[in-house]
């Protein structure tokens, strides 16, 4: 399963490439936590982790399921 690299420099969410020394994709920040993809799931149901809605910029609407 795939692991995510919370980054607390940038404050967001990438997918974590499993190399030797963790740091975010995304800024190269090293302050930040490997999550595993339970944790992810759990935090995204719980409203911890959620999407951006790139034309506003603002917190995406939750699809209708």
């Amino acid at each position: 399963m795939a692991s995510f690299y919370e980054c607390f420099d940038c404050r967001k969410l990438a997918p974590f490439n499993g190399t030797a020394e963790p740091k975010c994709a995304l800024c190269g920040g090293q302050h930040g936590q490997v999550l595993s993809a339970d944790e992810f799931r759990n935090g995204c149901d719980s409203g911890v982790y959620f999407g951006i809605d790139l034309r506003t910029g603002k917190r995406a609407k939750p699809r209708r399921r």
